[in-house]
């Protein structure tokens, strides 16, 4: 936003306009648009205060002095308006791929952050070690006690952390910087009057819910109070442990709420002709009719009402139809011209049932403005697309009108896939080698129960030929025979489970099977190499969630490594000590050895792919461990032992 009643002050700098010149929203504000980038050409200055609009290209400056070709929008907010409004976008010369890049993080940026609306990231941790105090103080009524205890309410708001804040944040709750937001504690933005709203959205987080949505009064730094819309979403696993996104709308001045999303009628011009983000406008009055009617029968969760009538989300799908569209929606969507989509309704371009589509209309129906999410839709033609869908509702709710912003990300989406398809390819050949690796393991474990089988097959006969038959014996003999066999079946089949490349669903496992079965697989190369294996758990240990095949690998992967590492280790002083433990809703187990521990090169770089001192090594066991505990929502941590030796920290979230 450029104010011209000051000789063209710079007043609005977001963080795409940061990405084109270099220079930081707090650097940029105040100065003169002509000393800064340069001034607009004197047929756009006359041009936009005859029409109220310009479009062209010129010549900028960055900050690092050299100069930039971008694409201006230059527009008067008003008839009478002495603010201008001037989109820009860089023109590119580059590689394709890299312009299609610049130009996708560019198009997220200048959408989201144009966006009224103030985002902060909390670490909430410190409230979950409070809300585990209660629970261990015998507090079962977890609401009433918050109800009774406002204190703990303000120490639960002081224990929260603020992680980052963005550039809205700063003119909704300053005076000062991102880091004067950042450094203040929490409570300070809550009046006393709005505890109770604060200790709602910890209730609605510890009862399960996925969202919470209310209104409640907020206090800036300079103890200005406002009315804001408090939006906050519990992802599975974040709730007491990682951090979370909560958003505020000011909802105390309508007027500038409205301008800020785009309402007025030269901003959303300049929008919906933005040729590079597929921008259309939704409207569906039957379905506001349908929400008001629905909450008047008093119906609250919405996500309830859908489980018990499926085919809403497809109703409401067929009554959403487009009223506008721009150029690149056109594309988007493979039509010959906006008419092919105006007045058509969203059927057939979503999937049945959409999930996405399902998410956004419970966030309608609970007054959230803003919905964000990838979604697979349909071309005209059938063909799908993958796109970044993001919904903005209209502030008036009876109006059932939304505006949806869509970037196509079909080729991120298969980059990720292929991605993903190569890691599990690079895993299946780290198992490979492991199975390699304990083949002589393998062969002492199936040889036990075949050997069993055998003997037992010789006792059998022998009873068979006996003048007199021992019935009762030959029984008890032929069931241990039937045992070993199906023992060797289930040997070979956890070895066939281990060496096949594909995909096993997460389940709720025991760690402490992980590791009893992880043992007896290794237990003839432990045997051989004179190594004593101890473990110290702790008396109470939670599942975790994941793929019992794959956390063998990791276990196996992470011993086997330990036993190579103790080669020159005298006899009798070889030792695994693993233990398993838990700590704030993680599940931790660690594989300690008592090897020459760590070289500072491996410590600069633990997970480096294809280094390897193993002559029929990959390299990549460990990159592979790091792969699949990331992928189950964990880590691994490396360290050296004080006494000697290297130790591994696989670490899970609880389930």
């Amino acid at each position: 936003m450029i104010s011209t009643a000051d000789g063209a002050l710079i007043t609005s700098w977001n963080l795409a306009a940061t990405a084109i010149y270099g220079w930081q929203p707090q650097e940029a504000l105040g100065e003169a648009l002509a000393d800064l980038v340069g001034p607009y050409p004197d047929t756009a200055i006359e041009e936009v205060r005859n029409r109220g609009i310009w479009e062209g290209r010129i010549e900028r400056r960055r900050r690092d002095r050299s100069t930039c070709t971008v694409r201006i929008r230059l527009a008067r907010a008003a008839q009478a308006d002495r603010e201008w409004m001037e989109v820009s976008s860089p023109v590119e010369t580059g590689h394709p791929a890299e312009i299609a890049l610049a130009a996708s993080e560019y198009r997220y940026r200048n959408l989201f952050g144009a966006v009224a609306a103030s985002f902060w990231e909390l670490d909430f941790s410190g409230v979950g070690a409070l809300l585990r105090e209660v629970r261990e103080q015998g507090v079962t009524d977890i609401a009433a006690h918050l109800r009774a205890t406002p204190t703990l309410i303000r120490a639960m708001m002081r224990a929260t952390r603020i992680v980052d804040t963005n550039d809205r944040s700063i003119e909704m709750f300053g005076p000062g910087t991102k880091r004067d937001l950042i450094t203040t504690p929490l409570d300070q933005y809550w009046p006393e009057a709005s505890s109770a709203d604060f200790a709602e959205s910890i209730l609605s987080a510890i009862s399960g819910k996925p969202r919470h949505v209310a209104e409640t009064r907020m206090r800036a730094r300079d103890g200005r109070e406002f009315d804001a819309l408090f939006t906050v979403s519990f992802l599975p696993g974040t709730v007491g442990n990682g951090t979370l996104l909560v958003g505020f709308t000011d909802i105390s001045d309508r007027v500038q709420a409205t301008r800020q999303l785009g309402e007025a009628s030269t901003r959303r011009k300049m929008l919906m002709d933005v040729p590079t983000i597929a921008l259309s406008e939704l409207a569906a009055p039957e379905t506001s009719a349908v929400f008001k009617r629905l909450r008047a029968e008093g119906v609250t969760d919405l996500h309830a009402y859908i489980d018990a009538h499926p085919g809403f989300v497809d109703e409401v799908a067929s009554s959403l139809h487009f009223t506008a569209v721009n150029d690149a929606t056109v594309r988007l969507f493979g039509a010959r011209s906006a008419e092919d989509l105006i007045g058509r309704s969203l059927t057939g371009l979503v999937q049945p049932g959409c999930d996405v589509l399902r998410r956004s209309i419970e966030g309608a129906y609970d007054r959230q403005p803003i919905f964000q999410s990838e979604i697979r839709m349909f071309k005209l033609d059938g063909a799908p697309v993958d796109t970044l869908f993001c919904r903005v509702s209209s502030p008036d709710p009876a109006s059932g009108e939304a505006v949806i912003a869509q970037i196509d990300i079909t080729e991120q989406v298969k980059a990720r896939q292929e991605i993903e398809r190569m890691r599990q390819q690079s895993a299946h050949a780290s198992r490979i080698t492991l199975l390699g690796q304990l083949s002589a393991s393998i062969v002492h474990e199936i040889s036990q129960p075949i050997t069993a089988i055998a003997m037992h097959a010789a006792a059998a006969e022998r009873l068979a030929r006996a003048p007199e038959a021992q019935l009762e014996k030959l029984a008890r003999i032929t069931s241990q025979i039937g045992q070993n066999a199906l023992r060797t079946g289930e040997i070979v089949e956890r070895i066939r489970a281990l060496a096949a490349n594909r995909e096993i669903p997460m389940v709720s496992l025991s760690m402490t099977d992980i590791v009893a079965e992880t043992r007896l697989l290794l237990q003839q190369e432990l045997t051989e190499k004179g190594i004593q294996v101890t473990l110290a758990r702790d008396a109470v240990l939670p599942n975790v969630c994941g793929d019992r095949i794959q956390l063998q690998q990791v276990l196996a992967n992470l011993m086997v490594n330990a036993i190579q590492a103790m080669d020159g280790t005298p006899e009798g002083k070889r030792r695994i000590d693993l233990s398993l433990r838990t700590k704030e809703g993680i599940v931790l187990l660690e594989v300690a050895d008592t090897g020459p521990g760590l070289s500072a090169a491996f410590r600069a770089e633990p997970f480096q792919t294809f280094r390897t001192s193993k002559p029929d090594g990959l390299g990549i066991g460990l990159t592979i461990c790091r792969s699949i505990a990331e992928a189950h929502g964990g880590r691994i941590e490396v360290r050296d032992r004080s006494h000697g030796g290297a130790a591994f920290t696989l670490a899970l979230p609880a389930a």
